[in-house]
């Protein structure tokens, strides 16, 4: 398994790696079922699309280009050839050779072949360069607001992360961070701030007598947390706020 690092392999044995592997995936699997409200991430922000350079065209002319300057050095290459072999013609028919005029001949037909051979491939390639015409446009479906979100959802919950470690240093109490999501940043409350403090409160309005006791021990380990909003320090009570 790719996660089986040499670290891996001197804590567990290999008959373990799957029933781990398991419990390592159910783990992921939850940790993005909790992340679905506070991350917003089943929002549905339709199939947007946004204009660009079409990509398959820029490739394929790239491609067909590189083709084409090889193909203008193929035709150079073969033109300075048969240059050389007619230089080599006229030589031996000043000098009234036989076999070898024969022989530098023959080698003029097939240079002058191969040097048209290469011309038609160049004018090949040059007109597939002209039928691709000017650079176009290609609707791509726009990704930038799934992206921001994605984000957006792991900064958060990282951050959430930190604040549990943070605020779990002040609880008596072992607490999950679903629970915290849901009796305390979940429910209603106010907010004042005076020239000296910042004051939240939480409505406890219809909170069973156990979650009020964890509260209780939330808002005292917040408050022992000596946040701070623009210098501000930050104090946390519960209120009984009916609707």
């Amino acid at each position: 398994m790719y996660w089986g690092t040499p670290q891996v392999e001197e804590a567990l044995e290999t008959t373990e790696w799957p029933g781990v592997y398991r419990e390592r995936n159910e783990i992921q699997e939850l940790s993005f079922k909790r992340m679905n409200d506070h991350g917003a991430l089943k929002t549905n922000y339709g199939r947007k699309t946004i204009l660009g350079p079409d990509r398959h065209q820029q490739r394929k002319r790239e491609k067909l280009e590189q083709s084409l300057e090889a193909a203008h050095q193929r035709v150079d290459k073969q033109t300075a050839a048969f240059k050389a072999q007619q230089e080599k013609v006229a030589e031996s028919e000043s000098k009234g050779h036989g076999t070898r005029l024969d022989q530098r001949q023959r080698a003029l037909v097939g240079l002058a072949q191969a040097l048209n051979d290469a011309k038609d491939k160049k004018d090949t390639l040059t007109e597939q360069v002209q039928a691709l015409g000017p650079p176009g446009q290609r609707a791509d479906r726009d990704f930038r607001k799934q992206t921001i979100m994605t984000i957006r959802t792991l900064l958060l919950e990282n951050a959430l992360m930190a604040f549990m470690v943070a605020l779990c240093e002040h609880l008596p109490s072992k607490v999950s961070l679903d629970c915290i999501l849901r009796i305390l940043f979940e429910r209603s409350g106010s907010r004042m701030e005076t020239v000296s403090q910042v004051v939240y409160w939480v409505n406890i309005a219809g909170v069973s007598l156990p979650y009020r006791r964890l509260l209780a021990e939330v808002v005292e380990g917040l408050c022992a947390m000596e946040l701070r909003d623009q210098d501000k320090p930050i104090r946390v009570y519960l209120k009984d706020m009916p609707p």
